[in-house]
């Protein structure tokens, strides 16, 4: 098993009246069918989980596309939980970007309050997603900063007919990231800020096994493509990229993301814990598989590049 997890969710559940309630419309919204996936998480119950596969350490992120307060609420509690067990735990700090002023805001509290060693964005927030201009400003300030920004899924407008009554996470989060990254690499997010590192969950969703075809096709005169982006700078976009292992261990997940980035461009990640016991060791037994000993290695190297701080207090403690 590999000792640093990109990709864990801290969502601990209330249980009084209005939470209930809110647990409720979030199935209803979401497509989910009995519970909620990651319902009940605890720190208790991660550290179990951790020792049981041998993770040393878990960054926390919140799956949700927050708003200002929300994020702010999410941000403080989670640097609570990382700063009683900060060689277990590291924190993602959740960015409103519907509220692009106030993301900034949160960027420079987050890292000068919090420590935080990255940032965690849903993959559209009211259907604007990554090639809109009101991101711009969001993105500069991180890259100015340097420091990763975890990707992860969410659902598309019209889900309500898309969904076909199965949940989001099933098919329609894969095709959501890769509808995100397609538009900001149209808009040549990546090509001005080369120091945006984005770490996309579940190994990129659809978005490697279309890299050959977006390049292709964006050169044909029906396909807008408004800044004349060539193949060659939307596929060196593709390849800048970061991508998780969570639910995309096995050859079909691993290989086309291998073709896309390289294999130095691979963390691993659990999806801890929405995915579920029985689902994380499978794809952790795939990917043992599906990658040599020294690509399995290289994970963990990549990890410790792009997140120093949090590997550095795993290793400060021996975990």
């Amino acid at each position: 098993m590999q000792r640093f997890d990109v990709h864990a969710h801290a969502v601990p559940a209330g249980t009084d009246a209005a939470s209930q309630r809110a647990a409720q419309a979030l199935m209803r919204q979401e497509g989910f069918a009995g519970s909620i996936p990651g319902a009940g998480w605890s720190v208790d119950g991660a550290l179990r989980f951790m020792d049981d596969q041998s993770i040393a350490l878990q960054l926390l992120s919140t799956p949700g596309a927050l708003d200002a307060e929300q994020a702010r609420k999410w941000n403080d509690r989670t640097a609570e939980i990382v700063a009683a067990y900060p060689d277990r735990f590291g924190l993602l700090a959740a960015l409103p970007m519907a509220e692009p002023e106030r993301a900034v805001e949160e960027i420079r509290y987050a890292i000068d309050r919090l420590h935080a060693d990255g940032f965690a964005v849903a993959t559209n927030y009211d259907g604007v997603y990554f090639g809109d201009g009101r991101f711009e400003a969001v993105f500069a300030e991180l890259d100015r900063h340097r420091l990763p920004l975890f990707v992860h899924p969410a659902l598309p407008p019209a889900f309500d007919r898309l969904g076909l009554g199965r949940p989001g996470p099933l098919i329609e989060y894969p095709m959501d990231m890769a509808r995100t990254i397609v538009d900001a690499i149209f808009a040549g997010v990546l090509l001005r800020h080369r120091d945006l590192r984005l770490v996309l969950a579940h190994a990129g969703g659809v978005l490697p096994t279309l890299q050959d075809r977006i390049a292709l096709l964006a050169r044909e005169s029906w396909v807008a493509n408004p800044l004349r982006l060539s193949s060659e700078q939307l596929t060196e976009q593709l390849g800048a990229l970061y991508l998780d292992t969570a639910i995309g261990g096995g050859p079909a997940g691993i290989v086309p993301a291998v073709q896309m980035v390289g294999v130095d461009h691979l963390v691993f990640g659990t999806d801890y814990p929405p995915a579920g016991a029985d689902t994380i060791a499978d794809t952790s037994k795939n990917l043992r598989t599906t990658l040599d000993r020294a690509a399995q290695q290289q994970l963990e190297a990549t990890f410790t590049r792009l997140f120093p701080s949090a590997a550095g207090r795993a290793a400060a403690s021996g975990t």
